[in-house]
């Protein structure tokens, strides 16, 4: 297993999250959380964390048990890469998607129409997938102290040790997703055969391979405590980023025609291509909190929201 369960840009990005929240709590000045971003930037994650938890008032805030911090910080980075996976594959579906509907406008027979049916159902698996990947985080609908629109600590499910008591359902998890990369990956074997015939007239090279995921399973029906945490958080990884590597060969070209995504598509798919890309700008926005915070002062020095 080569793929690394995340780096440290996710894992800088968690703890300068954390940062961000303090200063909402009013715990940090904004000149204080803006140096403690600097320096997360320039030194090593964890040492950070600890040097954050060292500081009494920080822990006071900061709920996370010490004897799980670094589980929550693995975990957490963990999570945080395989939805950037999910919202990369999901930008791409919508190309692929919004291509075929216009095919579809321009000439309507059975093949075109099981193709679309296909990536119907692929944006359906991708946005459950997107879905179980986030449910072990806070919904900001449960906590009334934090605001719709404090994206990041809402992201990141703070002020909950939820996470933590579900790790041993991680395997589950696992290949629950499995399953469900398994079947956009037959989905868009079936697609991506077509596609080459519309669009270059040749048969088609042999991208999406679940045999993978497929013997993943397997090998945990037949003995379910074979991989340990560590593994199941590359095996995800493996899984997702596999599929991100097949989309990009097959389809990436379409990526450089913007205007496919402004054709005279259907309403529905339309709508969906917008909550998909919508998915992209949080993506952007959580990139955005290592570099300031995501509040700034007002002139009577209170917190004023933004994002």
């Amino acid at each position: 297993m080569k793929a690394t369960i995340w780096n440290e840009h996710e894992k800088k990005l968690v703890v300068s999250s954390l940062v961000q929240f303090l200063y909402y709590k009013k715990v940090l000045s904004y000149q204080e959380s803006s140096t403690l971003l600097k320096k997360i930037r320039n030194n090593k994650a964890e040492k950070m964390l600890d040097s954050i938890y060292e500081n009494k008032s920080f822990k006071k805030e900061a709920l996370i048990n010490r004897r799980y911090r670094k589980y929550w910080l693995i975990d957490t980075a963990w999570r945080m890469k395989m939805r950037r996976e999910v919202v990369f594959l999901m930008e791409l579906a919508c190309f692929v998607a919004a291509f075929f509907a216009s095919k579809l406008g321009e000439r309507s027979d059975i093949g075109l129409i099981y193709i679309n049916t296909n990536m119907s159902d692929t944006l359906s698996i991708l946005t459950s997938i997107y879905s179980d990947v986030n449910c072990f985080n806070v919904d900001h609908n449960f906590d009334a102290t934090i605001p719709a629109n404090m994206l990041v600590p809402v992201i990141l499910g703070f002020e909950t040790n939820l996470e933590i008591m579900r790790k041993n359902e991680v395997p589950y998890f696992a290949v629950n997703l499995l399953h469900k990369v398994s079947e956009v990956k037959r989905k868009m074997s079936m697609v991506y055969s077509n596609y080459v015939k519309v669009v270059k007239g040749k048969n088609s090279a042999k991208y999406f391979s679940y045999s993978y995921e497929k013997s993943i399973i397997r090998r945990f029906l037949d003995n379910a405590d074979q991989f340990s945490l560590e593994e199941w958080r590359k095996i995800c990884l493996n899984s997702l980023n596999s599929l991100l590597k097949d989309f990009e060969k097959a389809f990436g070209e379409l990526r450089l025609n913007g205007d496919i995504l402004n054709q005279n598509l259907p309403s529905t798919l339309s709508s969906s291509i917008s909550w998909f890309l919508g998915r992209k700008g949080l993506e952007e926005t959580v990139e955005v909190i290592a570099r300031v915070p995501i509040t700034q002062e007002d002139f009577d020095g209170s917190p004023q929201m933004y994002g």
